[in-house]
């Protein structure tokens, strides 16, 4: 904000104080106007500071650099802004502000003279313009003169009024500047022939001043106090834009933040409950009993489950078990089922060990796996905390799937690493790669 402060207290310096090719009176005149084209041709002369030192010549009241002059000081006086940037360019949000600003108490302008001399090469102009303003309810014009740097559009071919080199953006350096051009303006500042029109002006002005008291107490006092109104309220509006900027950076960061978060939730719910799924089992209900909302016999009963009923289990929570129940999650007490898929994989086992001996015993005799290799399991089967058969599990693994071999035991088991999760596996459910 340090830089929007500067800008406005010297927008209120130059329009009030600051009298640069102004009469004194003539405190109100906006200089601005533009559309920046070819301000880096190369001069006519080995030097371009040259044109400075040119006697003016005084424009026809129809010549292009006088009818461009016209049109933008309709334009301003209207606060037609969209004429006005066909005509000047750069025109900055402040200097739009300030022309609607001014357009309020000024009807007309009317230009009286126009001079001109050489720029930095043969397609540009140091333009003096000595013009009359009319403000609205006051019988008295203010006499003032305003300066233009006109250059040629090189794509139109057109004279514009660059704007960059406005006595506006002079004062508050809002667009950069061509240093060459900046000296060819400020050698063209101390010409007699120059400062003879600005003491012309101010003597127009001081008589007019003490000819009208109404005028005086306008451009001494109300259009002052008026300038300084609208220097502040719009330096309140960009600190309260500003504000709303960067409040709403911080709102729309906030939100990516927390989407990024809720993703994050979303996906470590969605592994969690792949995981769950991964590690659900089978039990059955040994006696009629109830299903709970909580792991507590004090929690609300959801509802009763027979004896013989088949339920997805997810874990054990203590003397609890965590059960799939109408679609819905609940506890029954452990005690009151058994594991429906460890006794099927126990029958199997004693099945796999009367029938196949022979091949069991030359399996273990002859399988083994070296620590790293990865084995095809014959069978669906309980991948256990440690080795016995009773040992909680750890996942169930499937026939036709890999597992990682860990190392092998002499009592019958291999430790194996599977879908991340290390346990312990029959050996001889394991076959060849």
């Amino acid at each position: 904000m340090d830089k929007i402060k500067e800008i406005f207290f010297s927008c209120i310096d130059f329009v009030v104080e600051k009298k640069r090719y102004f009469g004194a009176g003539v405190v109100c005149v906006l200089m601005v106007v533009l559309l920046a084209l070819g301000t880096d041709n190369s001069a006519a002369d080995s030097n371009p500071l040259s044109g400075a030192y040119q006697s003016y010549s005084e424009e026809d009241t129809d010549s292009e650099i006088t009818s461009l002059l016209k049109s933008y000081y309709t334009a301003c006086a209207d606060n037609d802004l969209d004429t006005l940037v066909t005509v000047a360019y750069p025109v900055s949000d402040a200097e739009k502000s300030y022309i609607t600003f001014l357009s309020d108490y000024i009807d007309s302008y009317d230009v009286i003279s126009v001079y001109s001399k050489r720029g930095v090469d043969s397609d540009s102009y140091l333009v003096s313009a000595e013009v009359e303003i009319h403000f609205a309810g006051l019988e008295t014009a203010a006499p003032g003169l305003d300066f233009f740097y006109v250059v040629k559009n090189e794509e139109t071919g057109a004279l514009v009024i660059n704007n960059v080199y406005s006595a506006f953006n002079q004062q508050n350096n809002e667009y950069d500047m061509d240093p060459t051009i900046s000296s060819l303006i400020a050698e063209f500042e101390q010409q007699d022939d120059l400062l003879a029109l600005q003491a012309d002006v101010q003597a127009k002005y001081n008589e007019r001043q003490l000819a009208d008291a109404n005028f005086n107490t306008f451009t001494a006092e109300t259009l002052p106090q008026a300038i300084q109104k609208w220097a502040s309220d719009y330096k309140a509006a960009l600190e309260e834009a500003q504000k709303k900027a960067e409040e709403e950076a911080a709102a729309a960061a906030e939100a990516e933040k927390k989407a990024a978060e809720d993703a994050a939730a979303a996906e470590a719910a969605e592994k969690a409950a792949a995981e769950k799924e991964a590690n659900a089992y089978q039990v059955r209900v040994t006696e009629k009993v109830n299903v709970r909302a909580s792991a507590s016999t004090d929690a609300e009963s959801l509802g009763k489950v027979d004896a013989g009923t088949e339920l997805k289990a997810y874990s054990e929570e203590g003397e609890w078990t965590l059960v799939v129940f109408n679609d819905s999650e609940g506890y029954i007490k452990t005690e009151y089922l058994e594991r429906v898929d460890a006794a099927t994989e126990e029958t199997t086992e004693e099945t796999t060990e009367e029938t196949t001996e022979e091949s069991t015993e030359a399996s273990t005799d002859t399988a083994l796996y070296a620590a790293g290799e990865k084995v095809l399991l014959y069978t669906t089967v309980n991948i256990r905390e440690s080795m016995s058969e009773t040992a909680s599990k750890v996942a169930l693994a499937y026939a036709g799937e890999y597992v990682e071999v860990i190392m092998q035991y002499e009592e019958g088991w291999t430790k194996v690493s599977y879908n991340g999760k290390e346990g312990y596996i029959k050996t001889e459910f394991l076959g060849p790669q």
